[in-house]
């Protein structure tokens, strides 16, 4: 049975401003994340306040998710750049919105 992804407001913005060739091998990761969403270079995030969220490296970029067991649905809350030095306070603040 395969995952549902959903892509929070946030995740599609961010999206939306990659380069095109990014936006490519972003959506093979996300849809191979259909089959096995943590295939790959996936680990969960340690923080307390960060508790049930994953993240999915491809290259330079990080994909937090959410993984909703029960109801095999994945929650994408963002898609950031790992070279960006504020990258905890975009985590931090992806947490805020969802």
């Amino acid at each position: 049975m395969k995952w549902t992804i959903r892509l929070s407001k946030e995740a599609e913005k961010q999206f939306e401003k990659l380069p095109r060739d990014r936006k490519l091998n972003i959506s093979e990761a996300i849809d191979g994340m259909k089959e096995d969403p943590f295939r790959g270079n996936v680990c969960q995030l340690k923080e307390k306040e960060w508790q049930g969220r994953f993240r999915k490296v491809i290259g330079r970029y990080r994909i937090i998710f959410i993984p909703y067991h029960n109801d095999r649905i994945i929650e994408i809350s963002g898609i950031l750049v790992r070279d960006e030095k504020n990258v905890l306070q975009k985590i931090k603040t992806i947490l805020c919105l969802c």
